[in-house]
Formats: structure tokens, sequence, C-alpha cells
């Protein structure tokens, strides 16, 4: 995987010159500035794939299996971990509507851009 390094540096001087975090040190700043170039790429790597049903999805180093639903006019996507047994939630392919069980953590919330980027 190759990254914009010209972007990391120019994100990680606009964190040190920020007033809420002008006072981390620039190493901090580009560690953050990895970070989130890291997050970006993951997200990103499932743009385009094709859905298959029982897949695995990881976000934030939390791993789960997506599962697909369909009746009637519903068409879901389920957000599973323990081998299915439990879930976190669900998004509406057709419609988007997302609902998160817990309030949605931030990984699930990333898994469900992961998701609404995939093609079904």
């Amino acid at each position: 995987m190759k990254y914009n390094k010209s972007k990391i540096m120019k994100r990680a001087w606009e964190l040190k010159k920020d007033w809420s975090t002008k006072n981390l040190t620039f190493s901090r700043c580009l560690e953050i500035s990895w970070k989130e170039a890291k997050e970006e790429a993951e997200e990103s790597k499932f743009y385009g794939v094709k859905f298959e049903n029982r897949m695995t999805i990881t976000a934030c180093g939390y791993t789960r299996e997506l599962s697909r639903w369909t009746k009637g006019s519903h068409d879901r996507v389920y957000i599973n971990y323990n081998s299915g047994r439990k879930t976190e939630g669900w998004v509406d392919v057709k419609t988007g509507f997302v609902n998160l069980y817990d309030d949605g953590s931030v990984y699930c919330k990333k898994m469900v851009k992961m998701i609404m980027s995939m093609e079904f």
C-alpha cells in the first residue's frame, strides 16, 4: 500500500497549527496523521467490492461477519459477532437506514461506511 506522504505531512502541520491541538508535539501530530491515513486506506479497500454473504470485515481491529437478509421490500446487511450468534446492528441497503445497537461504536460506524461503498 502506498500512502501520499505529502498529504500526511500537511495534515500533521494542520494539527500542529490548530489551536485545539497546539500543545501536542509535532511527532504526536504526525502519529495522528499516519493513523488517519491508514484508517482511510482500510475503508477505501472495500469500495466497489462485490458483497458476498458471510464475508468478514475489519475496522479498528474488530473483525465482524456480514450476513444479508432479504424479505419483501427489505434488504438488510447484519453486522454479526460470535460466529453470527449475536448482532451489533444492521444497514438497509435500499434506503441507507442504519440501526446500530449500543449507540453505534466508532468501529461499527466505520463498518457501515465500508458496507455502503460495496456493490450489491
